[in-house]
């Protein structure tokens, strides 16, 4: 089998300025790409499908190396491709990459400098056409993958056929995939075969995600084990292409962006002391990216920050850093700050206490998830201690937050009821809370946990001279 000679334009984008101003070269072309490929190519008088995910090197001087894995018809091939290309000053161009059972020749238009790739590719042959799309890997600036980068919840849909002897029954998933960062991977979702009504499905299994971030996974379910390739690439997508015989089944995963809050945000001056917040924020992908993050009082209504206001946009360039500060000068406020970052974009708290006669006292703190149901802390009221918690109903209904406190034996100390509205916020120090005055004296756990809504926690270790924050941790 020969593939023909493919059409190719390839939309890249990395930089943003305007094409009709871009001068390229072959330079503009360089670094890792993971693409995939699909649709209908020649196997002997058929036109039978065709999946593809690759890897390529685009050295900046014309050439290409890598290697990719094909499935012709359910045939599973792995093989070494090696090419050239050339790119014109006005940004187009032309490729060349061959493998031991084909050559592809595609013609080239780079948008924006180079980076993201949308591919559409046709085919000159008659019933051959393919399409796909290549992409920046996901280490493109200079850092390792690995299983740890790989975490969260991913919408998925994949989709293609199955094959018995020469006779392909289409085939269709669309769900989620659930990463632990530890090499633990579940599956939910529904599927489709052929003409069938869609029917759930879950799985669970393995990932493993190479420096790289190529990767493979294997999610066991009702049907068997299914195994997959994997490639972890910019901008939060996940390529997938099934790597078992009798199937030509590919697709991609996006990561599913989910609110945090910063469930304290104080500033202003009280007569015994004076605080200072802020938020910061790192953009750790070759895109620009941006964002907005909102304020919120303790009875959920919006919180005007001075310079800022009730929100404010951050605009942030590849690889850059951003910072909101609110001022301990001025009248008193507090309540939290909500954003959802988009993927690469890394982001945490930081408070300060100014007490005159005092040296200033700072607390770092990381956002919390929004979407969750429960909150784990561990506390130590002991030798003049105090634990201290803030606590955010993130959801658009009244939440009961239950919040159970257990001793260093794991005996109950007691429980506490706080009704919550939608968008508001209460703090306190967890003794003050009534059931929980017995923990004067003691360490242990707290939980938070609502039935209905969700809940965000944020906790405080006061002392006689100074303060720290409390890491928690969060279920959904």
């Amino acid at each position: 089998m020969k593939l023909a000679t493919l059409s190719t334009m390839l939309l890249l984008g990395f930089f943003l300025s305007p094409q009709a101003e871009a001068q390229c070269s072959n330079t503009n072309l360089n670094g890792v790409l993971f693409y995939t490929l699909s649709g209908t190519i020649k196997s002997g008088a058929a036109n039978v499908s065709y999946q593809e995910l690759g890897k390529v090197t685009a050295d900046g001087n014309g050439n290409l190396s890598g290697t990719s894995t094909t499935s012709i018809a359910g045939v599973i091939a792995t093989l070494p491709v090696t090419g050239n290309y050339t790119i014109q000053a006005n940004c187009s161009g032309t490729a060349t990459l061959t493998n031991s059972a084909n050559t592809a020749q595609f013609t080239l238009q780079l948008v924006n400098g180079g980076g993201l790739t949308l591919a559409m590719v046709t085919s000159s042959g008659s019933g051959e056409i393919a399409d796909g799309r290549f992409f920046r890997s996901a280490n493109a600036t200079g850092s390792q993958c690995g299983n740890g980068t790989l975490e969260g919840t991913y919408g998925v849909l994949i989709a293609g056929g199955t094959y018995v002897a020469a006779v392909r029954t289409a085939f269709e998933i669309d769900g989620q995939l659930v990463f632990d960062g530890k090499g633990g991977v579940t599956a939910t979702g529904v599927a489709i075969t052929g003409t069938s009504p869609g029917t759930p499905t879950s799985g669970t299994g393995t990932y493993s995600i190479s420096s790289d971030c190529s990767g493979t996974a294997q999610i066991t379910g009702p049907g068997g084990t299914v195994n997959y390739l994997l490639a972890r690439v910019q901008g939060g997508t996940l390529l997938i292409m099934e790597n078992d015989a009798s199937t030509t089944i590919n697709g991609t995963g996006t990561q599913q962006q989910f609110q945090s809050v910063l469930p304290q945000f104080v500033f202003g001056a009280t007569a015994a002391n004076s605080w200072y917040s802020a938020l910061y924020f790192t953009n750790g992908t070759s895109n620009t990216v941006s964002f907005i993050v909102t304020f919120t009082t303790d009875a959920g209504t919006p919180m005007s920050v001075p310079g800022v206001g009730n929100s404010k946009q951050v605009t942030i360039a590849p690889l850059g850093t951003a910072i909101i500060e609110a001022p301990n000068t001025g009248s008193f406020n507090q309540g939290y700050a909500s954003v959802t970052l988009p993927t690469g974009v890394g982001a945490y708290g930081v408070f300060r206490q100014s007490v005159a006669g005092k040296p200033d006292q700072e607390a770092l703190v990381g956002l919390k998830n929004a979407n969750a149901t429960a909150s784990t802390l561990t506390f130590d009221d002991t030798g003049g201690l105090t634990t201290s918690v803030a606590i955010v109903n993130t959801s658009t209904v009244a939440a009961t937050v239950t919040i159970t406190v257990w001793d260093v034996n794991g005996n109950v100390i007691g429980t506490s009821i706080q009704a919550l509205q939608p968008g508001t916020k209460i703090e306190s120090a967890m003794r003050g809370f009534l059931g929980l005055a017995g923990m004067a004296g003691q360490r242990g756990s707290a939980l938070f946990t609502v039935p209905t809504g969700n809940v965000a926690v944020l906790g405080l270790r006061f002392g006689s001279t100074a303060f720290t924050s409390i890491p928690t941790a969060e279920q959904q």
